[in-house]
């Protein structure tokens, strides 16, 4: 079984798929496509490193090194949605576009470019600093809190709204449920 969403369940079930050396999917071994046996063993053919893989046929252009020692860190999972494996760009690039949860791009550099003027004026003005990070914390925490509002008013499910945040629908639920912004 690989990854799943309550959102998709098996509809986009998540894999890491093994790549070989030519940039090919290999054929599957007694019905079994499963990355690790391709394993250069028993002559079968061995992979040089897996890709991001769903059900539905999408597949991420990224690579991503093989550890045959441990196959967990090959399929990343542990590592979260932002981590560089293979369960990172499923969740990232196919899940959530998906959902609906992608960050625009223009607004991702914006942010980009705040953390990177942030982290500048700390090592030069960590006063400063300390005044615009405090002042980018309430512009944060009153836009999340509006668009948590927005999401429920438009319908989004608490489920929705924890996966946008990166948590579980109860946590999201417990942290807004009570203060949606109405005015």
């Amino acid at each position: 079984m690989g990854w799943q969403t309550d959102q998709f369940g098996s509809g986009h079930e998540g894999y890491p798929v093994a790549v070989m050396g030519d940039g090919t999917e290999p054929a599957p071994i007694n019905g079994n496509s499963a990355w690790w046996l391709y394993n250069g063993q028993a002559g079968r053919p061995r992979a040089i490193a897996v890709r991001a893989g769903c059900e539905c046929g999408w597949r991420s252009s990224e690579m991503f090194p093989i550890d045959w020692e441990d196959q967990d860190e090959t399929n990343g999972f542990e590592h979260g949605d932002d981590a560089p494996y293979p369960y990172g760009a499923w969740s990232r690039e196919h899940i959530a576009p998906l959902l609906g949860t992608t960050v625009p791009d223009d607004l991702s550099d914006a942010i980009a470019t705040v953390r990177r003027l942030l982290a500048d004026l700390t090592s030069s003005r960590p006063i400063a600093a300390t005044a615009a990070a405090a002042e980018v914390e309430k512009l944060g925490s009153a836009a999340l809190q509006r668009a948590v509002t927005a999401a429920r008013d438009n319908g989004g499910s608490w489920e929705d709204i924890g996966q946008a945040l990166g948590t579980s629908r109860q946590a999201a639920h417990q942290r807004f449920a009570k203060a949606l912004f109405r005015g």
